[in-house]
């Protein structure tokens, strides 16, 4: 939280926090509400917990999600109306190793409007039924999950040591949405570590 209007009473909620913590996220949620003591509408400016990041608004309502978004851990911020976060199991060896996304994944679910934290330019794309997005494994941020998440080599032995691709690549057939980042938030930090030994 940055700064609120002089309305807004703040209280913590520790519901679901088992699967709050499994999903990369606080045990604890805040939660802002208007008392109406000073005016019928009231604000509260929330960012991210890094710099550099953007904040992500998406309407769950929309029939482009669904009413359900997987998102890699840590990904949610805040939400406004009905969003429940949950967990998501990809019990794939394969996908869950090399697809960027692991074994535990965010599960956004409702009907009101979530905000996520991402880091760099950020795509979102409506996919059509059956079109295809094939993304390097650490830039996927989320993803309705009328979306079919997999893996796809990403070059000849050569391109897959050199071309600094990796082996895998991920890929996400459609319907639905799926958001895009140019670095996730474990890649921006190792970046800034970097930076930080090059520069001594």
């Amino acid at each position: 939280m940055m700064y609120l209007s002089p309305g807004m009473k703040q209280n913590a909620t520790c519901d679901g926090c088992c699967e709050r913590c499994c999903a990369g996220e606080s045990c604890f949620t805040m939660n802002f509400t208007n008392s109406g003591e000073y005016s019928p509408t009231a604000y509260a400016a929330l960012t991210p917990n890094y710099p550099t990041a953007k904040i992500v608004p998406v309407d769950m309502s929309s029939p482009n999600v669904g009413g359900t978004l997987i998102a890699q851990q840590g990904a949610f911020m805040a939400s406004y109306g009905d969003v429940t976060i949950g967990v998501s199991f990809d019990c794939n060896f394969l996908r869950c190793c090399c697809a960027g996304t692991g074994l535990v994944r965010q599960k956004l679910e409702g009907s009101g409007t979530a905000f996520l934290a991402a880091t760099g330019t950020i795509v979102q794309k409506v996919l059509q039924p059956g079109e295809v997005i094939v993304c390097d494994t650490n830039c996927i941020l989320a993803f309705a999950d009328s979306c079919t998440l997999d893996l796809k080599r990403a070059a000849g032995i050569v391109g897959m040591f050199g071309g600094g691709e990796g082996i895998f690549n991920t890929t996400l057939t459609g319907p639905g949405l799926v958001l895009v980042q140019t670095m996730n938030e474990i890649v921006w930090r190792e970046a800034m570590i970097a930076n930080k030994i090059y520069r001594r």
